[in-house]
Parts: C-alpha cells; sequence; structure tokens
C-alpha cells in the first residue's frame, strides 16, 4: 500500500460504478451519514469550538478507514472562511449549500469512490483497489480541501473534519439537520411572482450533460439541496461558476410555469436537447432531472393522478417499479412526460405540480416519504391553515401499506372519497 502517492482522481472516474464485490466499505446509506458546509461558524463542530475556519485540530474523530468495518456512521463537516469583498456583498451563509452540493463531484472524481445524494442521505463507497491503492481519510480531507479551494474563488480558507465515530456522527447529524431546517425555513419566505429573476445550476452537468436545473423561489433544486437565494448568492459571489441569472422573460402558461426567458436558457444550456420546460407540471415538458434527487413523482394514468416515492423505499411503488427502475425514465437530462425528480421542499411548495392539480391529484406515496413529510410540516414554525390543510391531504393518501398495486390503490378510493 503506497500511502506517499498523491490520491488518483480524474473526471472520468465520475460517475464510476463499484460492484458489491468490490466494496471495502459503504460510508452513510444504511448507517447514519450527513455532509454539512457551514460559513466559520462554530455549531459545525461538535466540540462546540469557537476556532477560526482553518484550525480544526484533528481532521478525523473515529476510527481510520482501513479499520471499519463493511458498512459505518459517516459526517463530513467542512467550516469555509469566505473572502472579505465577498461578505460584504452577499450572507455568508447562502453560499454554504452551494458548496456542501458541489462535495459529491468531487468525491467522485477519486478512483474507487462513489458519491451518491446530499444532506443527511448520503452514501460513500469505497472500493477495495482504492484502499490498496493508499485512499486514506487524511488524503480524502486534504484533496476535498484544495478541490474547494480551487473550485470557489470567493473561498478564503477551508477546514475539513471527518467523523466516523458513531455517538460523533449521531451528534453531528442532529446539528446538520437543525441548519437544513433553518435553510428551508427560509426558503419559503419568497414566491416566483415576487422575483424579478431564477437561477440556473449546471453542477450535475459532469454526469447529466443536457440537464439544467431551473432555481425559483417555489422551486428549489432537484437535488433538494439549493435554494433561491443561496442560487442568488452563488451567482453574485462566482459570477463564472455553475449558477448564473436566467431573466424570467414573457409568462406564457400561469398554471404551468412556463416562462420565454427559461426556456431561452435551458435550449443554451442544455446544447439544444430540450428547449421547453413547465417548472409546475409533471406531464407537459416536465422539469429535468440530473444524476442527485431525493424523489420521483410519477404519473398514474390508471387513476389519472400522481404518485410519489423516495430513494430510500426499495419495495415496488403502486406502478410496480422501484425507485431505482423510475431513475431510467428520470434522471441524467431526459424529459419523459410522467417523470419528474423532485426536491423534498418543491412539496411544500403551492406551485408543486400545479398543472395536474398539485397535492389534490396526489392518489399514492411510500410510507417513509409520508412519515417524514409530516414530521416535517409538524416541525416547521409558519405555514398556517394552509399547512394544516396539506397535513390532512397528505395523512389520507395511501401508501403500499394500503395498497400494493392498482386495483388495490382503485379500491382505496373507492372507499375514501
Amino acid at each position: 500500500m503506497n500511502h506517499d502517492e498523491k490520491i488518483n482522481a480524474a473526471p472520468q472516474t465520475a460517475g464510476e460504478h463499484i460492484r458489491d464485490d468490490d466494496i471495502f466499505v459503504v460510508l452513510g446509506g444504511v448507517e447514519d451519514g450527513y455532509q454539512l458546509v457551514t460559513a466559520a461558524d462554530p455549531v459545525a463542530d461538535t466540540g462546540g469550538s469557537s476556532r477560526k475556519a482553518d484550525s480544526f485540530d484533528e481532521y478525523l474523530i473515529g476510527p481510520e478507514l482501513e479499520e471499519l468495518g463493511k458498512t459505518s456512521p459517516f459526517g463530513l463537516v467542512i467550516r469555509i472562511g469566505i473572502k472579505d469583498d465577498v461578505k460584504a456583498a452577499v450572507s455568508e451563509k447562502d453560499l454554504e449549500a452551494v458548496v456542501e452540493k458541489k462535495l459529491g463531484d468531487i468525491l467522485n472524481l477519486i478512483s474507487g469512490v462513489s458519491h451518491e445524494q446530499t444532506r443527511d442521505q448520503i452514501e460513500i463507497k469505497i472500493s477495495v483497489d482504492a484502499v490498496k491503492n493508499g485512499v486514506t481519510f487524511e488524503k480524502i480531507e486534504s484533496f476535498v480541501r484544495e478541490q474547494l479551494m480551487e473550485e470557489f474563488p470567493f473561498i478564503e480558507s477551508a477546514a475539513v473534519r471527518i467523523y466516523t465515530d458513531k455517538e460523533a456522527v449521531k451528534a453531528g447529524l442532529e446539528i446538520a439537520r437543525r441548519v437544513y431546517e433553518k435553510r428551508d425555513e427560509r426558503a419559503l419566505s419568497i414566491h416566483d411572482d415576487e422575483a424579478d429573476k431564477f437561477y440556473g445550476c449546471k453542477i450535475c452537468q459532469i454526469s447529466s450533460p443536457a440537464h439544467v436545473c431551473v432555481i425559483t423561489p417555489d422551486r428549489p433544486s432537484v437535488c433538494g439541496t439549493i435554494n433561491w437565494f443561496e442560487a442568488g448568492a452563488s451567482a453574485l459571489a462566482n459570477p463564472d461558476g455553475h449558477v448564473f441569472e436566467i431573466e424570467k422573460g414573457e409568462l406564457l402558461d400561469e398554471a404551468g410555469g412556463e416562462y420565454a426567458g427559461v426556456n431561452s436558457a435551458l435550449a443554451v444550456g442544455s446544447g439544444g436537447e430540450n428547449e421547453r420546460v413547465l417548472l409546475y407540471s409533471l406531464i407537459e415538458n416536465p422539469h429535468t432531472t440530473g444524476s442527485v434527487f431525493e424523489i420521483i413523482a410519477f404519473y398514474i394514468p390508471e387513476m389519472n393522478g400522481i404518485g410519489l416515492i423516495d430513494r430510500t423505499t426499495k419495495t415496488p411503488s403502486v406502478n410496480c417499479l422501484t425507485f431505482e427502475e423510475m431513475m431510467i425514465f428520470t434522471g441524467y437530462g431526459q424529459q419523459i412526460s410522467g417523470f419528474s425528480g423532485v426536491g423534498e421542499m418543491y412539496l411544500l411548495s403551492d406551485k408543486f405540480m400545479q398543472k395536474e392539480g398539485g397535492w389534490d391529484n396526489v392518489v399514492w406515496m411510500s410510507r417513509s416519504l409520508k412519515d417524514k413529510l409530516i414530521q416535517k410540516i409538524g416541525m416547521m414554525e409558519s405555514g398556517g391553515p394552509r399547512y394544516e390543510k396539506l397535513l390532512g391531504r397528505i395523512r389520507l393518501i395511501p401508501t403500499e401499506n394500503d395498497a400494493e398495486n392498482l386495483n388495490a390503490l382503485a379500491d382505496y378510493w373507492n372507499r375514501h372519497e
């Protein structure tokens, strides 16, 4: 094993599939896992330190990579220092999520490392060969730090800490979730008709070249990690980066959320692969999806309704397809009627699939997603009567426990309508 050479990393390793027999360890996944970027914020350090951004005492809390079993809890915390001229123009907090979203792309550059998902849903696979070839947590820490400094000119300093200790990960996960909740709460404070511009994101084009994510107040990023405020801060702080301004242009379809300026930006950004998008539609020119997404919205023609399934659900949905099987029709920049990846916060928007009736026309959802949304809405400090109505609707919608197939789904609604 060579501990001296630098880590083997290159763009062509992005999207690398690691077979089960070749896996040394899975970080996160079935175990607790999270990634969090904070702007020199002491809450990022589970020890409660108030040290500066570049002064973590230790890069690792817990066992080293070589000491882990087949699975391990995992936390990745990065504390960034923002340059003074950028801090004067944008909120530091609004830059965190954009940097956080890039972590997957950075880790996927490493040969023998596969990173999927975001926030508290991450799953990182490291191969046996990668460990044999000298990949260590120390090298990963150094590589991530160097890549962040290179990728984001507004970052002045960065400190990376990895957690594999079970209790430390558990404690850090609770802190991370509170940060996520604060970001999400703020995202709900403005709507599309109040914004003078939208934003586009092309971070996922490394694996999905035709995908351009349109980020609006009512429709956060498909991956669920970047809201409109954060996209705006990123575009201002790093004008040559992955996030860019989109002029809304003429409103062509109010119910569907079609804008002339968005269509123009989509056509250019996708290289002509996609020329129209209706931001609030599942059937007519739906928003495309990259390689990272939490939830699939899918059309159920037999019920003329909408189904929702989250990535954590491994059993088939009511249409007999699993999440993994529906990814074939959903991801990688394709625009296929009746399938669209969505972020969790879009589900709470007034504009959620408005063209097809929104929540009033959702007829099935996975149990884990239902439970998560009920808990999330219950914890929110704002929302009032609208969220009370939404909660009532979500509680009524059947899951795989109530309807395993289309016949059972029709019977369910015959009894409940």
